[in-house]
């Protein structure tokens, strides 16, 4: 369901715009960690959206079909590379599979290579007959610009990729204009580019069929009159923003509550619920819910933001509140 739901929301382009309401939590101000507890929380939205992209309903299905192709294990099993070349063409074209890209070999050697250049998180395995191994592949269901689509719009900041297949350091593609040099950026440094300044957050991604991409998001530092908020209101203000880009991917809303639920519980870790009213629309959850502050549901307290997109209709996240000094993505 989520990587289904992944691959159409990189289609059709629509401006990144960050939303900076905040609901308020009152507590002690965040000060100087308002930048990193933000970056907490847009860190981890990247990381899933990677993980997706390795493991997921949709990359088993897809493994599936790689791996159940009479076709593909036929000509295989004859060593015949035309029929291997045609096999895998015709999967990585099929139509609704996601595969962006298919490498098949036999014995080490590549009998045939089928999809586009920039591709990212590549998944393994053994192709058999009968119990015997007759070749390998090498597969992925996202590119590089998919990727890069997908963190801009869940999360509204710039990121930028560098790396394999070009040498080490080199830059791939991103958002941020003009993108800085790899070596110039290390994980939690701050940096200006033209009039803006962030804080940089670096991610390991492999890249097709090896080597690793150095991911780079930039998050925009925080500065007075949010600084003077609680952590746990920054933190509570980036899945804020989160949960509004990820509303925005879903045209119209109202037909895909249970599609906005299910993404949003996926990349925060925490619980979506979508009511009218007293009516429950999609998730089930505690019997009132407060339009902000905390809760106490199963045992545990969460924090809650909530917005209404059509009125009644509001749509509740709640966040697992963290002890004071735990990172906060």
């Amino acid at each position: 369901m989520i990587g289904v739901i992944f691959v159409s929301m990189v289609d059709g382009d629509r401006p990144a715009v960050r939303h900076t309401a905040a609901p308020v939590v009152s507590s002690a101000g965040c000060g100087a960690a308002s930048t990193a507890t933000s970056a907490g929380v847009d860190e981890r939205v990247a990381q899933q959206i990677y993980t997706g992209e390795l493991s997921s309903a949709e990359v088993s299905a897809d493994i599936s079909h790689v791996t159940g192709s009479g076709e593909l294990l036929t000509a295989l099993a004859h060593s015949d590379q035309p029929a291997v070349y045609a096999a895998v063409h015709a999967i990585v074209y099929a139509p609704r599979w996601h595969i962006v890209r298919l490498r098949v070999l036999r014995h080490g050697r590549v009998l045939a290579d089928v999809g586009g250049p920039d591709v990212i998180a590549p998944v393994s395995g053994t192709l058999r007959v009968n119990g015997r191994t007759v070749g390998s592949y090498v597969m992925s269901v996202q590119d590089d610009l998919g990727y890069v689509k997908l963190v801009s719009r869940f999360i509204g900041i710039p990121i930028d990729l560098y790396g394999t297949p070009r040498p080490p350091g080199t830059f791939v593609m991103g958002t941020l204009k003009p993108p800085p040099p790899a070596a110039s950026i290390g994980n939690g440094e701050s940096l200006t580019v033209g009039q803006n300044s962030y804080r940089a957050v670096i991610l390991n991604a492999t890249a097709f069929p090896s080597g690793t991409l150095k991911v780079a998001l930039f998050v925009p530092t925080t500065t007075s009159p949010s600084s003077a908020r609680s952590c746990a209101a920054v933190r509570l203000a980036a899945w804020d923003n989160i949960a509004h880009h990820v509303a925005a991917r879903f045209t119209p809303l109202a037909t895909h509550y249970g599609d906005l639920r299910d993404v949003l519980q996926w990349l925060s870790g925490g619980l979506a619920f979508v009511r009218s009213g007293s009516t429950r629309v999609a998730g089930g959850g505690p019997a009132s819910i407060p339009h902000q502050g905390t809760v106490k549901y199963h045992g545990r307290t969460w924090a809650v933001f909530s917005w209404e997109p059509s009125p009644p209709v509001r749509i509740y996240l709640l966040i697992p509140t963290i002890p004071t000094g735990a990172r906060a993505g």
